[in-house]
Order: C-alpha cells, then sequence, then structure tokens
C-alpha cells in the first residue's frame, strides 16, 4: 500500500486522518476519531478529544509506523553518536541503517526518514488549534477552559515536531545563528494543492519559541502531572532544550530554575534509581515530567518499538538486542565503582553473546515494564534530571561556576555515594558536565544532538586497538563532526518529487 508521505498531503484537511487510517492499519482506529476529515466536522469538544488522540499516537506511533518517538528518535539520537552502537553480531538489522552512515543519497531515507510522523503531529496539532479558535464548537462557552487546554497541548507537540525535525534537517542554530534552511513550517491546515518550501533554521526556533511561550502564558496547561500528556512543566522543559540548543544560555537557566523550584517533581535518589525505572514503581514518575504511556496491545509498538531494540535477544521475554553500550562507555562508567548508573545497564544472558561482551552490562534497561515485556514500557520524553543539567551547563557557558557546580552536584551526589566526584566552582568544567549529561541520559536520544550544537567530535574508534566491539566502519563515520554533510539528513526523495518546491532545497552532499 502506498503511504502518503508529501508534508502538503499530510498537513491538508481532508487526508489528515482518512488517508491514515485507511493506509497504515490500527493506527488511528479510534472512533470518531478517523472520521474527522471534512473541513467543518470538529463539532464539538468531543471531537477535539478524539482529535487529541490522534495527535499524541502520531508522536508515539505503532508497530506499522516507528518513524517518530516510537523507535527512530531515539536510535537517530544515540546510534550516530559514541555510548551506544548497533550489535552486528546479533541485531535484527534495524538500528543498522543510522549506525553505519552508508547512506549516499535520498532515494535511501524513504523509509528510514524521520519525517511523516513529526509532521502528521504538526498536521493534527494544527487542526485542533484551528478548531479551539475559530469559535465554532457547539460547546465552546461550557467547555471553555478544556478547550483551551487542548489548543495549549497541540502548540507544544507542534513545537517538539518542528524541534525535532529542523535538528535533524537543519545545521545546529550555533553554526551561523539560523541563517541556513531548517525544515517548511506548518502553523495552518493547508490545502491539498498547496507547496511548502523551507523555513530558515531561524525561523523555525522563531515558531517553536512563539508556540512554547503562547502556550505557557496562556495559564491553560495543568500543573500537576498526568502520565502521556504534557503539562505546563513539560512546556517548559522542553524550552529550557530549546534555549540550550540556540545557545540562549541565559534563557534557558531562567526556564531551568523555574522549574527546579516550583515544579512538584524531585530527583530521584540513588537508591530509588534503578527501581524508578520500572513502570510498576510507585515511585515512577517524581521525577518524569512527560513520558508516552503504554497501557495495552493496543497503543504499544510492538516488536519495532525502541524497548524491543535494547532488550537483549535472549531468556524468556527477549527483544532484538539491536542496540548496546560501547566498550568505552561501559569503561567510563565502571571508573566510578559507586555510581548507581552502572546497574541500570545488564549483562547479557545469551551464550552467542556472552562470548562477545563477557562481563561488561551492555543491555540498557531503562525502558522497563515491570512485568518483563517491555513493549508495556512506557516512553520517557522530558525529565527533571535534564533540566539540573542544562541549568549546571547553562550557568557554566554564562560564567556563573557557583550555579554550575551546585546544579551539577545535585545529580551526582544522588548517584554516587563518592564525594571526591563532585565538584567545586573551581574544578566545574564543560566537559565533566557534558560526561554527566551523557551518563546520567544514556539511551534517551540525546548525545548524537548534544555533539552537535556543542560543535564537539563523536568518535567511534580510531584503530583497532581501541575498537571495542564496534564492527568495521567506512573510515569518515569512525570519528566526525558537525561539519561532515551526513551530520545532516537527506530530505526523502518522495518528498522532493511530491513537492515542486522542495525540489531544489535538498541538503548538499546528496
Amino acid at each position: 500500500m502506498k503511504i502518503m508521505k508529501s508534508i502538503y498531503k499530510i498537513v491538508c484537511c481532508t487526508v489528515l486522518v482518512a488517508g491514515l487510517s485507511s493506509c497504515v492499519n490500527n493506527w488511528l482506529d479510534l472512533k470518531p476519531a478517523d472520521s474527522i476529515i471534512a473541513e467543518g466536522a470538529i463539532q464539538s469538544s468531543s471531537d477535539l478529544s478524539s482529535l487529541r488522540v490522534g495527535m499524541y499516537k502520531a508522536l508515539k506511533g505503532t508497530s506499522d509506523f516507528t518513524d517518530y518517538y516510537g523507535a527512530r528518535m531515539f536510535v537517530y539520537g544515540e546510534v550516530r553518536g559514541e555510548d551506544l552502537q548497533y550489535d552486528e553480531t546479533n541485531g535484527s538489522g534495524r538500528a543498522l541503517f543510522f549506525y553505519q552512515m552508508n547512506y549516499t543519497t535520498a532515494s535511501e531515507f524513504n523509509s528510514n526518514g524521520i519525517w511523516q510522523s513529526p509532521y502528521i503531529t504538526i498536521g493534527r496539532a494544527n487542526r485542533i488549534i484551528e478548531a479551539a479558535e475559530n469559535g465554532s464548537l457547539s460547546d465552546k462557552e461550557e467547555k471553555k477552559e478544556l478547550i483551551a487546554q487542548y489548543a495549549a497541548e497541540a502548540r507544544v507537540l507542534r513545537a517538539l515536531a518542528h524541534f525535532d525535525l529542523v535538528r535533524i534537517y537543519g545545521k545546529p542554530y550555533t553554526v551561523d545563528q539560523g541563517a541556513s534552511l531548517g525544515v517548511p513550517v506548518s502553523t495552518t491546515v493547508l490545502a491539498a494543492e498547496e507547496h511548502v518550501a523551507r523555513n530558515t533554521v531561524a525561523e523555525v526556533y522563531k515558531q517553536v519559541i512563539e508556540d512554547l511561550t503562547n502556550a505557557i502564558d496562556s495559564n491553560s496547561l495543568p500543573q500537576d502531572p498526568t502520565t502521556g500528556y504534557v503539562n505546563q512543566w513539560a512546556a517548559k522543559a522542553l524550552l529550557t532544550r530549546v534555549y540550550l540548543t540556540m545557545g540562549n544560555n541565559t534563557e534557558a537557566l531562567k526556564v531551568a530554575e523555574d522549574i527546579i523550584e516550583h515544579s512538584p517533581y524531585e530527583l530521584w535518589t540513588r537508591d530509588q534509581y534503578v527501581s524508578a525505572w520500572s513502570k510498576s514503581d510507585s515511585k515512577h514518575g517524581n521525577e518524569m515530567i512527560f513520558e508516552l504511556s503504554i497501557t495495552n496491545s493496543q497503543d504499544w509498538t510492538d516488536r519495532e518499538g525502541i524497548s524491543y531494540l535494547y532488550k537483549e535477544n535472549a531468556g524468556d521475554l527477549p527483544g532484538y538486542g539491536d542496540i548496546v553500550a560501547t566498550k568505552r562507555f561501559v569503561e567510563d562508567l565502571q571508573s566510578d565503582p559507586s555510581d548507581i548508573r552502572q546497574s541500570i545497564f545488564v549483562k547479557a544472558e545469551g551464550e552467542d553473546q556472552a562470548a562477545i561482551y563477557g562481563s561488561y552490562p551492555v543491555y540498557l534497561n531503562k525502558f522497563n515494564a515491570g512485568n518483563g515485556d517491555v513493549r508495556y514500557a512506557n516512553i520517557p520524553m522530558l525529565r527533571l534530571s535534564e533540566v539540573y543539567l542544562s541549568a549546571a551547563e547553562a550557568a557554566f557557558k554564562d560564567n556563573d561556576k557557583v550555579k554550575a557546580a551546585d546544579y551539577l552536584n545535585d545529580i551526582i551526589e544522588k548517584r554516587t555515594t563518592d564525594l571526591a566526584k563532585q565538584v567545586t566552582m573551581s574544578t566545574v568544567s564543560l566537559e565533566r558536565i557534558l560526561m554527566e549529561r551523557r551518563k546520567e541520559l544514556v539511551g534517551e536520544g540525546q548525545r548524537f544532538f548534544d555533539a552537535m550544537r556543542n560543535n564537539e567530535t563523536i568518535t567511534r574508534y580510531t584503530s583497532e586497538t581501541d575498537k571495542g566491539w564496534h564492527s568495521s566502519l567506512v573510515q569518515e563515520v569512525r570519528s566526525y563532526n558537525r561539519d561532515y554533510y551526513k551530520a545532516l539528513s537527506a530530505i526523502p526523495q518522495n518528498e522532493l518529487d511530491a513537492n515542486p518546491a522542495l525540489k531544489e532545497q535538498q541538503n548538499p552532499g546528496y
């Protein structure tokens, strides 16, 4: 079956839901969400609620669609880095494309690119915002607050999708202050015949910040956590990430401190850390600001999801075991024997795997459903730990080393009992902050993007002596930085073919 992938088809009002529900099995088999296809069909807050469900489902995906947070956003952000890698001996091949980086043409991104689901998310968000704000809903007065909440949530998810897309297809903002090409910005429900070109990176970020600040300032987002949905603090945590990525450290620190000082969330302690990742643990969620919820087999990503790619292909409830920690990263963690984050990795059980990794714990156990079946694991999106680390980084870059040391120590003291690992204003460094960030956020899809925004060189290995258990990689991807043309993805060829406005706007090198 042909799946429509061009942006102007994805975000247009007449095919947004109907085209996908017919093409993609049970992705949106929720009535009446999949019947809201015609202009004017959204008549009440109940209709809006159904479309809201579809918006969150697009963000997550199913076993048929994993090109966003179902799997690929995590794969892209991790195996292109140096801390996690593809297991060529035992893996299923699902994480191989981005690990090897052997792609050379735009057509190779037709089925592997992260493009369709982010724009589906944006398209559904646009419909929610338009319906909520045009004054046509039948219960607009009695459901005023609920309608405003749905619109604010849609702005947050629209911001997230635009932000993710521009980080994949556009140069880091700090390269040229956003002057180069980013991705098409979509804020309205488009007609099928409309074609949209790429906006600049700066224009994309302007829209992202506008959406987030409008959502926050509306006071329509909930303050209290609800698993699976964004709230006021999730919007602020995302805004912190956006400002940090732009190099706007003053604003990043300001928003991060607001979260740290006023939100209901608390850092997991060292004793809580491992069990807190289990979905069944009662403490789960006190640090988790936003996570995508998996409640049953109708809304999971099944064996195509990221949790299954991290789980070893062995034991009673095996996964695919595509992604493992690199030897160098495991040794970095083991340099502090009391660092509890070692315990979030587990050793190989299978004979073939143990023959390669020995006693090294290499399989990440963060995506933990608590019942042994990782397909039921929730998907972590925003955590308070990241906010603290962002505050430390922003403060350091703004030359406030006292705050930088304080916020970094807040993390360190809750992860290790070795007091010597704590820093002072005279010993804190950007290198140390970024290393703590790698250890804390490993597997959560951040490493590649952090390296690019900070202009770091990603080094997988340089010779046979430091190869670890990496498979053989071509020379150019063993060590690279953001100047390498493959640091940016190619816009999928079928998108270029379908949209004449993008025809001459491909990223260089493809």
